[in-house]
């Protein structure tokens, strides 16, 4: 039986800076934990924050013990069965420094579970040792369409039978879902057209759709795995949104452009051809960067850029220049030569 546990809940108090991860454990986390069935005493218990002693890393000359804290482990009639970290809606899931850390509470010899998994409010992803990809992986607001899976997977009694293997049987999407009779989402008062740089801010595009609006009628006229088409795709809000929430999106559009941003914009990262490029780039201008005033000069002659240039009053910024800022929490170390000055031994990039 499906279960929509947040029905009530306004997921747009996510996009607050008030909600933070102390909000997404007390209101959505211990929500859906009560709902599987585990509470804070008995057989089916609830452990927060289980001091760990890392057993591979130690700091110093005393050896000392560095400590490793998860949010939650669950508790099944005295066997450990998995673990749960919670993040805040600002931090992305898959971050790679997220997933490793669950890992290696999962994997702890005083833990040893099967399943590990993170939410952020926002969506909630479950992984299984020995598995490369998510084995659960879906947006709070549609916990109805996978209520099926999650019981059968993280339920106390999935655990008590050990020989039962309750992710094979899992059934992964309604069979009732009657799209002839799906209504329209309520009134979305807030827009949130700035706040997904996954479309906005990346780059301009006319027509360009608010992102949580389409998010919004995605969830009400279809289900996760379902096909979503655009055709007329302009900036590929509807089939990145869709893609976000676990359907297939086909997105179609005349104009190569509108081709061209959406591909861009899906398109997989090699993070060692990333990393390459980064060092060729840097070796080629440390090589030839200018180091003397005479150079610099030179230089700026050679490669002049444009100044005071007004840029449209729709802009985020008044002038070209302010297109560029100095970030100086960059690792890498980069010479920057401006009005004949050369900033050496500071750290910051152009962003």
């Amino acid at each position: 039986m499906s279960k929509n546990l947040f029905a009530d809940f306004d997921f747009e108090l996510l996009e607050s800076p008030d909600f933070k991860e102390d909000s997404v454990r007390e209101v959505l986390v211990m929500h859906l934990l009560h709902a599987l069935g585990y509470e804070n005493s008995g057989s089916n218990r609830i452990i927060r924050s289980k001091g760990l002693s890392n057993p591979y890393v130690k700091m110093g000359s005393k050896r000392l013990q560095i400590r490793m804290i998860p949010d939650y482990l669950f508790e099944v009639e005295g066997r450990f069965v998995w673990v749960l970290d919670a993040k805040s809606p600002s931090e992305q899931i898959l971050n790679q420094e997220h997933v490793e850390q669950i890992y290696s509470y999962s994997i702890h010899p005083d833990v040893r579970v099967n399943y590990y998994a993170l939410c952020n409010g926002r969506e909630f992803i479950l992984f299984q040792i020995g598995q490369r990809e998510a084995v659960l992986h879906f947006h709070l607001s549609e916990i109805a369409q996978h209520w099926n899976e999650i019981t059968k997977l993280l339920s106390p009694n999935s655990f008590k039978n050990t020989d039962s293997t309750p992710f094979k049987d899992a059934v992964p999407f309604l069979t009732n879902f009657d799209y002839m009779a799906a209504k329209p989402p309520r009134e979305i008062k807030d827009t949130l057209k700035q706040s997904a740089k996954r479309h906005y801010g990346v780059h301009g595009y006319f027509t360009k759709q608010v992102w949580n609006v389409v998010q919004e009628y995605i969830k009400a006229f279809t289900q996760p795995g379902d096909v979503v088409l655009d055709p007329y795709g302009g900036s590929g809000v509807t089939a990145i949104e869709a893609l976000i929430l676990g359907r297939k999106g086909v997105h179609i559009d005349i104009n190569p452009l509108s081709i061209f941003l959406v591909e861009s914009l899906l398109a997989p990262i090699d993070f060692n051809l990333f990393a390459e490029a980064y060092i060729n780039i840097k070796t080629q201008f440390e090589k030839h960067a200018p180091r003397s005033t005479k150079e610099i000069q030179d230089a700026l002659k050679k490669h002049p850029y444009p100044k005071g240039v007004v840029l449209p009053h729709n802009s985020d910024v008044n002038t070209v220049e302010e297109l560029f800022s100095l970030c100086p929490k960059i690792s890498w170390s980069i010479q920057i030569w401006s009005n004949g000055v050369v900033p050496f031994g500071k750290q910051f990039v152009w962003m």
